[in-house]
């Protein structure tokens, strides 16, 4: 059973209060909806649309597939406003891409299809925009078990809450857009690299906070990321590769990251017990260095 603070507990919508929220809720500004899909029914393709649609004013649903032959189309026509671009034989770079010239409200949400955003989601993101900001990431909660104990341990360790510890991470200059509204014109002009198939989101915040705008990181909204799959080691390797393409680490950094492997592994078992989240934990920092040493040269 997953276990997770009170705190993060009060923040997190549950399935139950998804149709309750509809009738409450009073949001003024309709946004499109960029939603990326692949055979995308589990983990929770439905619950996922459904707090979309209860907690953001959804102008369109663009859902970028990229050729689902599992009943994904056919659930996601059944939602209002909901139009189907095909993405056959592309990525998650030129799915973005595509997203993102569909846009035309002044602020458009991507959302991966394996998240399920909290109560409100909208009207608590609202609170903090202003002309500066170019973009809002809400902080993700695990729903994997295993990537779970990994941020708890971590969270241990330093006497933190689990979304303290998780916000505090990805404030170490990684863009993510699990749950993301971007400003459509800090992003109109982009060009992303078409092989780009992982760090997309990253090369997308790199591009708003070179316009000068902020890209905004925070506790409330957030949303409960549940996991499409999990990353193989040689997926892990590929990001290195990618990484260092978008200058996302130093060489230090990565460096730091093969000497606290194994020890973090260590720690994750004796704090949690989960040996699949220590072998996670090795296979990502180890993958990922793997990488990018591979492509030669050094790092920024």
């Amino acid at each position: 059973m997953l276990h997770i603070s009170q705190k993060t507990k009060l923040t997190l919508i549950s399935i139950s209060e998804i149709n309750s929220s509809v009738k409450g809720a009073v949001l003024t500004e309709k946004v499109d909806v960029v939603f990326l899909t692949k055979n995308s029914m589990k983990p929770c393709l439905k619950e996922c649309l459904d707090a979309v649609y209860a907690n953001v004013p959804v102008g369109r649903l663009l859902v970028i597939d990229g050729g689902s032959t599992d009943g994904t189309l056919d659930l996601v026509q059944k939602y209002a406003n909901s139009e189907v671009i095909d993405d056959s034989g592309g990525n998650r770079a030129t799915a973005r891409q595509k997203g993102i010239e569909a846009a035309e409200t002044t602020w458009h949400l991507h959302v991966d299809s394996d998240v399920v955003l909290c109560k409100d989601w909208f009207r608590s993101a609202q609170k903090h925009l202003n002309p500066k900001v170019g973009a809002l990431w809400g902080v993700t909660i695990p729903g994997d078990r295993h990537v779970y104990n990994r941020n708890k341990s971590m969270a241990m360790l330093y006497r933190k809450d689990v979304s303290d510890w998780i916000m505090q991470q990805k404030n170490l200059k990684r863009y993510l857009t699990h749950d993301t509204l971007l400003r459509t014109e800090a992003v109109k002009d982009i060009k992303i690299p078409p092989d780009l198939h992982i760090w997309e989101d990253h090369y997308i915040g790199q591009h708003v906070v070179s316009k000068g705008y902020e890209w905004l990181k925070t506790r409330d909204p957030c949303c409960l990321h549940y996991f499409h799959e999990r990353m193989s080691f040689q997926e892990f390797v590929e990001s290195g590769k990618l990484a260092k393409k978008v200058h996302s680490y130093t060489d230090s950094q990565v460096l730091l990251r093969i000497g606290v492997a194994v020890p973090m592994a260590l720690w994750i078992i004796v704090a949690t017990g989960d040996f699949t989240a220590a072998k996670l934990q090795i296979e990502n920092y180890i993958g990922l260095a793997k990488g990018w040493y591979a492509t030669g040269g050094q790092g920024p």
